[in-house]
C-alpha cells in the first residue's frame, strides 16, 4: 500500500513532522469559498510547489494536480490534525504508535481512483473521504454521496486485501471555519464535534476490538 499512496506515515508522529515541515499554519485556514478561488493565495507558496512536485513525481498518476486538489489536501490535513491530537489524549502511547497512515491512495485496478487518507491498525484499516460544503443544509446529501463512493473503494479493495483483513469506511463532511478573516464559531464547534465522533468511532470499532482480542 505503501507504493500506491502519495504520503506513507509509519507512525501518527510522522505524520505531525511532515505538517510542521510543511509550515501550513500561520496562513491556512479552513476558509470559505470554491477551492479554485481559495487556491489563487496559495498558487505559488512553498509547500504547494512541494505538494504539486510530489504528485507530478509519482510515476503512478497520470495527470497533473490541481490547485482545488491541493486546498481539499490542505484542509484534511487540517482535520486530521485534529484528529490525531484528541486520539492521542484517548488511548495507550503503545496502542497510538501503532497506527499508519496513508494519503492518497490508489486503489488497484480503480481507473485510477484515489482514497482521501487511511488509517491502519493491526489488520483493520479505516477509509475516509472528506468534502467541505458552505452550509448545514448540504451536509447529508454530501455524506450520502461520500459514503457511496467509499462503499465501492471497499469493495474493490476487497477484491485484493488479505481475507484477514477488516474494512472499515467514514465520510466526514466539514463545513468552512472562517468567512474572510471572521471566525465562524458554528461551524468551527460542527467540525471539532465531527473530530470527536470519529475519535470515539476509531476507539469502539477499532482500538477495543483488539482490546478483546
Amino acid at each position: 500500500m505503501e507504493s500506491d499512496s502519495l504520503f506513507y506515515f509509519h507512525k501518527p508522529k510522522d505524520f505531525s513532522k511532515f505538517l510542521n515541515s510543511l509550515d501550513i499554519y500561520n496562513d491556512w485556514k479552513i476558509g470559505r469559498g470554491t477551492m479554485n478561488s481559495r487556491g489563487e493565495s496559495i498558487r505559488n507558496k512553498g509547500y504547494t510547489n512541494f505538494l504539486r512536485d510530489k504528485f507530478n513525481n509519482k510515476s503512478m498518476f497520470r495527470r497533473s494536480v490541481s490547485i482545488s486538489e491541493i486546498v481539499s489536501w490542505l484542509d484534511s490535513f487540517v482535520i486530521m490534525k485534529r484528529f490525531f491530537e484528541e486520539l492521542r489524549k484517548e488511548i495507550e502511547e503503545d496502542e497510538y504508535n501503532n497506527i499508519e497512515i496513508y494519503c492518497e491512495y490508489m486503489l488497484k485496478m480503480s481507473k485510477k481512483m484515489r482514497v482521501d487518507f487511511i488509517i491502519k491498525y493491526n489488520n483493520t484499516i479505516l477509509l475516509i473521504e472528506f468534502r467541505m460544503v458552505n452550509n448545514f443544509t448540504k451536509i447529508k446529501s454530501t455524506w450520502n454521496k461520500k459514503k457511496l463512493e467509499l462503499l465501492v473503494y471497499k469493495e474493490l479493495m476487497q477484491n485484493y486485501i488479505t481475507e484477514d483483513t477488516r474494512i472499515l469506511t467514514f465520510a466526514f463532511i466539514s463545513l468552512y471555519e472562517y468567512d474572510g478573516r471572521v471566525l465562524d464559531d458554528i461551524h468551527l464547534n460542527y467540525n471539532n464535534n465531527q473530530v470527536d465522533f470519529l475519535v470515539k468511532y476509531f476507539i469502539e470499532f477499532i482500538i477495543k476490538k483488539h482490546r478483546i482480542n
